[in-house]
């Protein structure tokens, strides 16, 4: 037995109560713990068709497949799993009733099996960077195949204990196809002992959801600065920063996490006395300085609509957030040094002069304020950023392409 196999065996009670006490915390529901352990599915609507089951494992990377799930609609059943409750929801969100949703389960054998046979999927397509050993070895096993879609490995990965990479090595070499996001991607996954016969740099199936794009009123009647997707530390850092301005615009933090509402909120009534906060059916007023929207799904309508976007998870070691759901909408995005999750995203962007990365939080005030003042630099920003986008068109093709078409060329 590898070691892999026997600490997921070792380490089953730990993960039955950390299950549980995610359910408890964030009032999931059964499904949620029963799912997740393996222990009971509810029937699908419908059977009897080829079914494309998605693995997406949160929020980020069902929005990255909404493309190519809705691609694939008409012609296939659809099934999402995912391993978060705020995957589930954005799922609903996004596709209503119009897709399944499952939780994955652990990478138990036991569990895996029962979820084949309530869900009987007939590929597995992975979003992103998801490697379970025994997932893959039971999906070779049932003859699903499987395929990693806008594959991309993290700095986390690539660094892992010998015995860990040595378990990724063999599941990635059951994988039927790896779809990287970039040659960067590609070269990594094949660094880690992928076939290099099954992969293919395809592109960012990212930049496929920036093609059409959705409009919305704007929600807030002022003039607002946007701290997107922020990471503890960067609500509190960049509040302090902006009130010490006095400017008449309003600060609108929206977390990346919600859960963390209570905590955010304690540490900025420590600043100011006035922070309204949506989910507690307050808005802002004209005198209000900081508005907390802990919602989930109301990033895009504030986007389009913010005078500036501030992406967060940049000024901490989280790896930053998706610039191009900003860059989409035209606007002047500011992140900070760690873009590590989205280099490629990054670096196009900054090739175009459409983004600007800040060192620190001192460069980023100081940036901050000449943009706010500054409405041709901001307006050209967005321009180029959308430019951008618009030079990536044809990714969604090129996958359903290969996907669909039963070829490894995208030619």
């Amino acid at each position: 037995m590898t070691l892999y196999q026997l600490l997921i065996r070792l380490l089953s009670p730990l993960i039955v109560v950390l299950i549980m006490v995610e359910a408890i915390k964030r009032k999931t529901g059964a499904d949620f713990f029963l799912q997740r352990l393996g222990l009971s599915y509810p029937p699908l609507s419908k059977s009897g068709s080829k079914r494309i089951w998605l693995h997406c494992a949160s929020v980020g990377e069902v929005k990255a497949a909404e493309s190519l799930i809705r691609a694939i609609q008409p012609q296939f059943d659809v099934l999402i799993t995912t391993n978060t409750p705020s995957g589930k929801a954005i799922v609903e969100t996004v596709f209503s009733h119009s897709v399944e949703h499952r939780y994955l389960p652990v990478d138990w054998p036991f569990a895996i099996r029962r979820f084949f046979k309530a869900c009987q999927p007939s590929e597995c397509w992975i979003l992103e960077t998801e490697i379970w050993p025994n997932l893959y070895r039971l999906c070779q096993q049932e003859q699903i195949p499987v395929t990693i879609i806008n594959a991309r490995i993290s700095h986390k990965t690539l660094n892992a204990p010998s015995w860990l990479k040595e378990a990724y090595k063999q599941s990635l070499q059951l994988v039927t196809r790896v779809l990287a996001r970039s040659q960067t991607e590609a070269d990594r996954f094949i660094s880690l002992g992928t076939d290099p016969e099954t992969v293919i740099a395809i592109g960012n199936l990212k930049y496929a959801n920036q093609e059409t794009i959705t409009h919305y009123p704007n929600p807030i009647n002022r003039d607002y600065i946007l701290l997107a997707s922020s990471h503890a530390a960067e609500e509190l850092s960049i509040s302090q920063a902006w009130l010490k301005h006095n400017r008449p615009e309003l600060l609108v933090i929206v977390p990346r996490h919600p859960k963390r509402s209570a905590s955010i909120q304690k540490q900025l009534l420590t600043l100011s006395k006035s922070v309204k906060v949506a989910s507690k059916g307050q808005s802002p007023d004209s005198e209000s300085k900081l508005f907390l929207d802990d919602r989930l799904g109301q990033l895009m309508p504030l986007f389009e609509h913010a005078k500036l976007v501030i992406m967060g998870g940049s000024f901490a070691p989280k790896g930053g957030h998706n610039v191009l759901e900003p860059a989409r909408y035209q606007q002047a995005i500011l992140t900070g040094p760690d873009m590590s999750d989205f280099e490629d995203e990054t670096a196009l962007l900054l090739k175009y002069q459409g983004l600007l990365q800040c060192d620190n939080l001192g460069t980023l005030d100081t940036t901050m304020l000449a943009l706010i003042d500054d409405e041709n630099l901001r307006l050209q920003l967005g321009q180029q950023a959308l430019l951008a986008i618009q030079s990536q068109k044809g990714i969604l093709e090129n996958y359903l392409k290969v996907l669909l078409g039963g070829t490894n060329n995208t030619q």
